[in-house]
């Protein structure tokens, strides 16, 4: 009986060892191809890894926009993404734009434009705001 528990035992911690080295290998492909810094005289753009397998965008534009793209979980493919945009560069988000996984038709899901859409969708728009001014802290040196 303990040789039993003992070979139980181990084979879950193989299996639990497997796991955790495929999760690092993953998350250290995620680094390498999305942790990026990009400098043209037309924007300046951030990209890294979030997660396992996410990864968030930062672009200021020479005109004082931004964009923030959020792709969580397996990235742009298997989960939707949002796109946020300070179209003014007030430092708030103007628009929030939100799209399907690419397998799904007719993935265009909620446009918000905060002229609009504020009073309703609030917390959302807080939440984006919260994120730009992160990214700006961050990034705009």
């Amino acid at each position: 009986m303990v040789s039993l528990l003992r070979s139980v035992g181990i084979r879950i911690g193989i299996y639990a060892g497997a796991f955790i080295i495929s999760m690092a290998g993953i998350r250290g492909c995620n680094e390498l191809l999305n942790d990026r810094d990009i400098r043209t005289p037309a924007y300046h753009a951030n990209s890294f890894a979030t997660g396992i397998s996410g990864h968030t965008e930062y672009i200021k534009y020479s005109d004082g926009s931004k964009d923030v793209k959020t792709y969580p979980g397996l990235g742009h493919r298997w989960w939707s993404t949002e796109l946020d945009q300070d179209t003014d560069g007030d430092g708030l988000v103007d628009k929030i734009r939100e799209s399907g996984p690419e397998f799904t038709m007719h993935r265009l899901g909620d446009v918000l434009v905060r002229k609009y859409d504020y009073q309703e969708y609030k917390e959302r728009f807080d939440k984006a705001d919260a994120q730009l001014k992160e990214l700006i802290k961050k990034y705009d040196k």
